[in-house]
């Protein structure tokens, strides 16, 4: 049995991502408590076991892509819709994105920005992950008209 902070039963509400890397698709279990709200976001020995027991999990971050740098303002940057926890509805091409990777992985040490987009390839539609590298207004109007 999980106990909350306060010595209430925790059961299984939800769950969350593995957070192996962004497209991962494993999911672990998220215990929360009815009386008084808390959650543990996954950090719990359940979900330990999971991550143990699952076939890929050591394999899973080495199947990410690395991730390529785009380039953005500032403006641009926090103009895009930030998906943390999710995905945005409706695919079409070119389709972007913010995600704090990682925010909401209790064991994650050092969430961090990356972009999203939609791409069309052979299979159907994939998603392709980026790290945003922001540069100034004027730099950024420089690299423009140089192209």
């Amino acid at each position: 049995m999980n106990y909350c902070p306060l010595g209430h039963v925790m059961t299984i509400s939800d769950g969350a991502n593995c957070g192996c890397h962004p497209d991962a698709a494993c999911s672990i279990p998220v215990y929360s408590c009815r009386d008084c709200g808390h959650t543990d976001y996954g950090d719990n020995e359940h979900a330990k076991l999971v991550k143990y027991l699952c076939a890929e999990h050591r394999a899973c971050k080495a199947k990410a892509p690395p991730m390529e740098g785009l380039l953005l303002t500032r403006e641009e940057f926090f103009a895009l819709p930030e998906y943390s926890a999710s995905y945005p509805d409706g695919v079409a091409e070119g389709k972007r994105w913010r995600r704090h990777d990682g925010i909401h992985d209790p064991a994650c040490k050092e969430p961090n920005w990356i972009i999203g987009e939609y791409v069309k390839a052979q299979e159907g539609w994939i998603r392709r992950w980026y790290i945003p590298a922001l540069v100034p207004d004027d730099v950024m109007k420089n690299l423009r008209e140089a192209k």
